[in-house]
């Protein structure tokens, strides 16, 4: 169809069951394609130096006008009448837009595209801190494609001193610089991120012993008898012993998801995706007695927020663990002490990495240490029929 672009033709121009073009009487290659749904978008179609058709798309009919796009089409037209290809002049503005972008300026990008979609809420909020106080201040105004290894290094360095701050801000930057190659604002293999290694990290495991358990069920049930702290407190650093569970799938953990007849809960959205979580006899009977609140969710009510959940357990923690004498034991503590007490009841490292939710039973080999001093203490047991 060939008639002259203007408002009222595009306004009451019919629509059909599939897209079809428009093109403009006055402006050679200037024409409007009009889809089912009736977004009308200008377009500027030619032959280039190698008589192969192109076509730039210059914008949608309600952000720019008729007029507009027709001047477009004629300043492309007066283009080609010198010798200059359009497109590659655009193509051309937008690669060199590309290389002069800052660092946060793709961070933004990074954010909306990648991490945003990827990343849990929890996750970003953490990244979102060591971010704001780290990354933006060292990298923020310089720009994407001048930063090199030199610069990774030296930010390594500047955080030599809170060493997992650094190795979680590193990961981040990584990534970002990976995506900066695959979406074509740094050149391929430029990663200046590539070969530098992580600080080293010194896993800390503490392990509950019987007795120590013992002791601390005993403070436990002290607090709730005298009704020292919240019962949802209480519930929620029960059922982080007797789960081993993460303490935000505790925390969060809703009664649609809670399932005791059947013996389990359902988390729908743990650190590695959903997963049912078997109750034992111990962890059943703290969620038993824990009310219900009108109108609240959650299993671990909220006493300051209402329809919310407990948010932070750790300052009646500290109380509770110097009341136990276990001044070294963490919150995370409890889910390493549940692995070890499973290891030696003869559970594997299979059935162990399925208890606590790891994706990877590479995870769990961290525990294994704990089945080979049993099997060494059985090896012992065996040996005294071999002692002189």
């Amino acid at each position: 169809m060939a008639t002259k672009i203007t408002k009222r033709h595009l306004d009451t121009a019919k629509l059909t069951d599939k897209a079809y073009e428009v093109w403009d009487t006055e402006v050679k290659g200037f024409h409007v394609i009009i889809t089912p749904s009736g977004r009308k978008t200008f377009y500027f179609r030619y032959y280039d130096a190698n008589r192969k058709n192109q076509r730039i798309k210059i914008g949608v009919f309600g952000n720019i006008t008729c007029d507009m796009g027709r001047e477009i089409s004629k300043s492309f037209a007066g283009d080609l009448a010198k010798g200059i290809d359009p497109k590659k002049v655009k193509e051309d503005s937008k690669n060199q837009a590309k290389k002069a972008i800052s660092f946060s300026h793709f961070f933004e990008k990074f954010t909306k595209d990648y991490r945003l979609i990827h990343h849990k809420p929890s996750t970003i909020k953490v990244d979102n801190y060591i971010i704001k106080l780290h990354i933006f201040p060292f990298f923020g105004d310089r720009n994407l494609n001048e930063i090199n290894s030199k610069d990774i290094m030296e930010f390594k360095d500047s955080l030599k001193y809170i060493p997992v701050t650094c190795n979680k801000g590193f990961a981040v930057i990584h990534k970002a610089f990976e995506l900066s190659e695959l979406w074509g604002y740094r050149p391929k293999n430029s990663n200046p991120c590539r070969g530098i290694q992580k600080y080293p990290e010194q896993k800390r495991e503490r392990f509950l012993k019987i007795e120590e358990l013992k002791r601390l069920e005993k403070v436990l049930e002290d607090e709730e008898y005298l009704q020292l702290k919240s019962p949802y407190v209480l519930g929620a650093i029960k059922t982080l012993m007797y789960t081993g569970c993460r303490m935000s799938e505790i925390l969060t953990l809703k009664r649609e998801d809670t399932y005791l007849d059947e013996s389990y809960i359902h988390l729908k959205d743990s650190k590695t995706g959903e997963r049912v979580v078997p109750l034992n006899e111990s962890a059943k009977k703290v969620l038993e007695k824990l009310e219900q609140q009108p109108g609240n969710p959650y299993v671990f009510c909220s006493n300051t927020h209402k329809n919310g959940h407990v948010v932070n357990i750790e300052k009646a923690w500290q109380k509770i663990r110097k009341r136990a004498d276990l001044n070294d034991v963490r919150i995370h503590d409890l889910r390493h002490s549940f692995a070890s007490f499973a290891i030696k009841q003869g559970l594997d490292l299979y059935q162990v990495a399925k208890l606590l939710g790891h994706k990877n039973i590479r995870t769990t080999t961290r525990y294994a240490h704990l089945a080979r001093e049993d099997l060494i203490k059985a090896s012992n047991v065996v040996g005294e029929v071999f002692v002189k």
